[in-house]
């Protein structure tokens, strides 16, 4: 955990509150005035997910549930994560989302296994590249809630 990019929860968190409304600034799809990479993507990859589930609910609808379940999951933990109550509070959504995300890794790549399942490496990558960045969230989060108690 050596290069885990430092991420300030407090800034984070307080970009969504500074005129008391609860969405982005800009909303979903538009460009936002300051990038968040964790809001971009778990919403990106919503969207992907939820393709990806169009097009294997023929061959298993329950499968396709599942996924699209887990899959879009992180987006609303991270979306919830936004109204925090705390940084333990913070915390605990974004260990939610991370767990939505190993499950959806897990389930599509049983997807990628089976010849007549629909594959989507763009999918698997958006997946993949969603794991460090939940991991310095997750870690400059602790840090934080570790240097308060110090306090």
């Amino acid at each position: 955990m050596d290069n885990v990019e430092h991420f300030d929860v407090e800034e984070w968190m307080g970009s969504f509150a500074a005129d008391g409304v609860n969405e982005p600034p800009s909303g979903y799809g538009k460009p936002q005035q300051k990038r968040n990479a964790v809001v971009e993507e778990t919403f990106a990859l919503s969207l992907s997910i939820m393709d990806y589930c169009e097009r294997l609910a023929p061959i298993n609808r329950v499968f396709s549930d599942q996924i699209l379940r887990s899959g879009t999951s992180p987006g609303s933990q991270v979306r919830e994560a936004q109204n925090a109550e705390s940084a333990a509070d913070f915390l605990h959504k974004m260990k939610i989302g991370f767990k939505e995300l190993e499950e959806t890794d897990y389930r599509v790549d049983l997807c990628h296994c089976k010849a007549h399942y629909p594959h989507d490496e763009q999918l698997v990558l958006k997946i993949k590249r969603l794991f460090p960045l939940f991991n310095s969230i997750i870690h400059s989060t602790k840090l934080l809630i570790n240097e308060r108690k110090a306090r």
